[in-house]
């Protein structure tokens, strides 16, 4: 997860020809298709930024372009130009955001950070309506990351403009092409700004290993391991989608296990591999104790704490120990991993980030207990649920404890399980997935707004449809 300084200088979207403020500084850290260059048109403007190794092919549909003026500039912005397009004017800039004061690791890295950068200089409910990944010559990572959403004004409701982004990463550099419209795009408007963030970008240089080098691995290794394991790295096992940084000899039977369980998750909520995207690493160790001495470095917590843990999926990573590679902990927590790292779909909350996990790791006969609460309306309400910082974190604070995390647990993976198999909802499964996935942790606003976009009720009508459900099918 990106961890944010506050700035004091405002992200200006909304008012034309006004130029954003520099982002905030980060720390911490597709259609699978290959881009395709199309031919130039008349009047398309090159402009090559020798430095970052970038070519921009701006297409004449921008009209006249308008240099930025020095005092509209920063120290951020590489290029940038007012330019119209149909019934929009339009800000082009090219953002270079550079290490260390910014840490990125995916191009999905950078435009989550322009994301929450956004929400908290401007909107806290803004979400991307849409997004892909694109492959090609994007950059030192093969491919780049494309998003636009509808900017609202002060009222939450009236759409009064489109911000639009292309987010690549460089050597030493993440960097953006965004472009602000004011008013909002039209489909016509909105169809070239797409085509150009996907293919009026060119980049020449070096390339990364997406397999990661056994040098990356073990700077990694020595990085998180705990101290007295440091020098007990095991030879680095890859699979398709994994390495292993490990001290046991069990890597490729771990592998073997998680490869099937990928499969599955995949299966459940599909998505598209993209080539180029670096191998997600898992820390294996050879007990429990070994284990639980990691997470409590990795979390800066005590080991006893970290004894409650069997497996955890944070940031890019998932780390256990080598016991019962079949055990439900490792696709729950896969499915963290995935859905953070391959999905890129890490909002919403707790209520769905775990009802997705805890829907693929159970039965439906785990759920019972849930469904009989929602026929009897003794649920928590959506409304309210949704609102649950953690799952886990609220059980804590009830007299209940672990009954109520079940409790919790299984009524949102008996969510998932509704909007997924009911004959009403599972057509439109998918869409929800990835909307509710962009929305903003607990923002009851963005969560009712991504529901009705894509299931075309609101959250007391759903909630209506659930307890339809229950009755009829949970017998």
């Amino acid at each position: 997860m990106l961890l944010l300084r506050h700035s004091s200088l405002a992200l200006l979207v909304l008012a034309p020809f006004a130029v954003p403020a520099p982002h905030a500084t980060a720390q911490g850290k597709p259609s699978g298709k290959t881009k395709e260059a199309s031919a130039p048109n008349p009047g398309d403007r090159v402009e090559t930024l020798d430095a970052l190794g970038l070519t921009l092919r701006i297409p004449a549909a921008f009209g006249e372009l308008v240099p930025l003026e020095d005092k509209e500039k920063n120290v951020q912005i590489q290029a940038g130009w007012h330019a119209k397009l149909g019934p929009s004017k339009l800000d082009v800039l090219l953002f270079a955001l550079p290490e260390p004061e910014f840490t990125f690791e995916e191009p999905e890295d950078v435009s989550e950070f322009l994301l929450e950068d956004f929400r908290e200089q401007h909107d806290a409910s803004f979400a991307f309506a849409q997004t892909k990944l694109v492959n090609g010559a994007f950059g030192y990572a093969p491919y780049a990351s494309i998003a636009l959403g509808p900017v609202r004004g002060a009222d939450g409701a009236t759409i009064q403009g489109s911000y639009a982004v292309l987010a690549g990463l460089l050597e030493k550099h993440g960097y953006s092409l965004e472009i602000h419209a004011e008013p909002a795009l039209d489909a016509a408007s909105e169809k070239v700004v797409l085509e150009f963030l996907e293919k009026g970008v060119t980049y020449k240089g070096p390339t990364r290993n997406a397999s990661w080098t056994d040098a990356e691995v073990q700077e990694r290794w020595a990085k998180d391991a705990p101290p007295d394991l440091v020098k007990k790295l095991e030879k680095p096992v890859r699979t398709k989608h994994y390495v292993f940084l490990s001290n046991t000899g069990a890597s490729k039977q771990m592998g073997d296990a998680m490869e099937a369980a990928y499969a599955v998750i995949q299966k459940t909520y599909p998505f598209p591999e993209v080539a180029g995207r670096r191998l997600m690493p898992v820390f294996l160790f050879r007990n429990e104790e070994e284990y639980h001495a990691f997470y409590a470095k990795a979390f800066e917590t005590t080991v006893a704490e970290a004894a409650q843990s069997k497996g955890v999926a944070a940031r890019d990573f998932y780390a256990t120990y080598y016991d019962a590679p079949q055990d439900p902990v490792h696709i729950h927590e896969m499915t963290h991993q995935i859905f953070a790292n391959r999905l890129r779909l890490g909002g919403g909350g707790s209520w769905f980030q775990e009802g997705v996990a805890e829907y693929i790791c159970t039965r439906a006969s785990d759920r019972t207990d849930a469904a009989n609460a929602v026929k009897k309306e003794r649920h928590t309400k959506l409304a309210e649920f949704v609102k649950i910082p953690s799952l886990l974190g609220s059980a804590q604070d009830d007299k209940k404890g672990d009954d109520a995390a079940a409790s919790g647990y299984a009524q949102a993976a008996l969510l998932i399980e509704f909007l997924r198999e009911s004959k009403w909802s599972k057509a439109k499964f998918l869409d929800w997935v990835h909307a509710i996935g962009l929305t903003p942790d607990n923002n009851l606003v963005a969560i009712e707004r991504a529901t009705k976009a894509t299931l075309g009720v609101d959250l007391a009508e759903l909630e209506a449809k659930w307890v339809e459900y229950c009755k009829k099918e949970r017998k």
